[in-house]
């Protein structure tokens, strides 16, 4: 009796063991977009794409744009507006293209930010998406009206390149002034601008403004400047090319896959991309019209969204639930990912889309580079010095480097 008894307590805390074991590694799949190993392999491809004018300086710091490829996801560790800069939930605001969703911001910020004015507990709307119409270049709000063009410039000017930082306050006499614009209704109120837009990603947008800090880094011909731009922008490209960057239903969770996200960015392209992946795309290639570039290369993700989740959705129904993971060891730590089996069944049934996207990523990161090279007046690289992090800046990096470790998430996490 006492030996049954001991084999049945062996074989129970195996069984626990077992089961902790699970639910442990579960929470150490690694998480990060693209998975560090994408991020690192779009910017470091990409440098192939570019002219011997541009090549000597890239290739002399491929190292720095493949380490640090994944840093604007840590930035989301120590910056509250990192986030956003991501992703665009853009069947948000509508159907696909999405005609009435503006390409520029401040045309974005005019249509949905909210005016108020605010006295102690009063609140009064002014303007905004739910009370704005426009007819022949007047804006009327709520029984206010202004010229419209004097409205879109206040947004511009005041507004529009201040939004992520707060919601913004402002005396009521200036903003009379500038909308040219009868408020005395409210004296003794404070106007109150807030937005609700950005909450839903802004990643176009800030590809778009993103890209004139790389032409103007190229103007300077400072080579930190240039690296650390070429870097960043190359992973908000990476992350543009990702469909599930561009849906509300961005991890699954409305359709009852949750954890698709890092499926489709993580482990298809670690199990696949060393040994099975085609990364030489050809020579970067002046673009003509950056916003437009950068709004295509969403368009094209979105339109594949459908496909993921229909794609998913077939596979895990014809595998069994007990041959859909496997644990694997990963940077010393036990993990639990979806098995090679599971793995290739979806990327067969998406057709090789990671690594379409991840080759036009590639291809795009490289037009970008060397377009903003282009429009900065094509600047002399290769006498640039080499480059040498200063005590100060590798502290920065150091921490930047274990922000994902010590730190706590700001923003939307992909896979809630």
């Amino acid at each position: 009796m006492e030996r049954f008894k001991s084999y049945f307590l062996k074989v129970f805390a195996k069984i626990l063991t077992f089961i902790l074991l699970i639910f442990i590694t579960s929470a150490f799949i690694v998480k990060t977009e693209w998975g560090f190993y994408g991020h690192k392999k779009i910017n470091r491809m990409a440098v192939f794409t570019l002219p011997p004018e541009m090549m000597y300086f890239f290739k002399e710091n491929i190292e720095f744009l493949t380490d640090h490829g994944p840093d604007p996801d840590k930035r989301k560790y120590v910056d509250p507006h990192e986030a956003v800069k991501h992703y665009i939930d853009i069947d948000y605001w509508g159907t696909y293209p999405f005609p009435d969703l503006p390409r520029k911001w401040t045309d974005a910020m005019t249509k949905y930010v909210e005016i108020y004015a605010v006295e102690g507990e009063e609140k009064a709307l002014l303007f905004g998406p739910k009370v704005n119409t426009v007819q022949n270049a007047t804006l009327f709000g709520n029984n206010l009206l202004c010229s419209f063009s004097q409205y879109r410039k206040f947004i511009k000017n005041k507004v529009s390149s201040h939004i992520l930082e707060q919601d913004l306050d402002f005396e009521i006499d200036s903003v009379s002034k500038w909308l040219d614009l009868d408020l005395s209704l409210f004296k003794g109120a404070v106007i109150h601008v807030e937005e609700h837009f950005s909450q839903e990603g802004i990643v176009p947008y800030h590809l778009y403004h993103y890209y004139f800090a790389l032409v103007h880094a190229f103007e300077e011909n400072d080579p930190k400047k240039i690296l650390r731009r070429a870097n960043d922008i190359g992973h908000y490209i990476a992350d543009a090319s990702v469909p599930l960057h561009t849906t509300k239903n961005y991890n699954g969770q409305l359709t009852g896959q949750i954890g698709i996200h890092a499926f489709w960015e993580n482990r298809i392209p670690e199990l696949l991309g060393d040994t099975e992946f085609d990364y030489f795309v050809g020579k970067a290639e002046y673009v003509e019209n950056v916003r437009d570039f950068f709004w295509s290369i969403v368009l094209k993700s979105h339109s594949l969204k459908d496909k993921v989740l229909a794609a998913e959705k077939k596979v895990s129904l014809s595998i069994p639930d007990n041959e859909k993971y496997e644990f694997i060891e990963r940077n010393g730590v036990v993990t639990r990912v979806q098995s090679e089996k599971y793995t290739r069944a979806f990327n067969k049934e998406m057709n090789g889309m990671v690594e379409m996207r991840m080759r036009d990523a590639i291809k795009a990161l490289g037009n970008i580079w060397y377009t903003a090279w282009i429009d900065a007046g094509q600047p002399n690289l290769k006498d640039l010095d080499k480059i040498e992090w200063t005590k100060q800046e590798k502290e920065e990096m150091k921490k930047l480097k274990d922000a994902e470790k010590n730190g706590h998430l700001m923003g939307r996490d992909h896979w809630d």
